[in-house]
Order: structure tokens, then sequence, then C-alpha cells
């Protein structure tokens, strides 16, 4: 993931979309005041979102089933799926 003030995103905007879509490079765009954004490709949004839908979807009917974990479970098994 690079980087760029907003001046250099202004002026290059048209190739950092196209590194954004053609190569799946998230780029931050910070100003002077500490505001930044992020620009990804819309199908890294989709398939992010449609995950993140289905995994609440999925913890939604885990909970209406009684079948729920204690925080220690919850961590454990957060943990593990970033430590991958």
């Amino acid at each position: 993931m690079q980087a760029v003030n907003y001046s250099h995103a202004r002026n290059n905007l048209k190739a950092i979309i196209d590194d954004v879509c053609d190569n799946n490079e998230e780029v931050i765009i910070t100003t002077k005041n500490d505001k930044s954004v992020i620009i990804l490709s819309m199908d890294e949004y989709n398939r992010t979102h449609a995950a993140l839908k289905r995994e609440v979807a999925q913890a939604l009917k885990e909970a209406e089933r009684g079948d729920l974990m204690d925080i220690d479970e919850v961590f454990d098994t957060v943990l593990a799926k970033y430590e991958d």
C-alpha cells in the first residue's frame, strides 16, 4: 500500500486509478490537515462488502440458535484468522 499527498493524487489521478484497478493496490491519500482516504478498486470493495455481509448473516444465525462463544473464544478465533 502506498501513500501520496493530495497534490500528487490530484495531478496523477488517472495513473493512481489505473494502478489501483490493475494491480489491486490500495492507495492512501493524505492532506496537510491530517485527513486521509483510501482508494480501492470497486472489485475489492464488492468482495470485502460481500464477505462482511456473509459473516454478519452467519453470526446472526448462530446467535438465533444460541450458539454463542465467550469472549476468550472470540478473541482466539479472531487472532487465529489474522495470524494466517
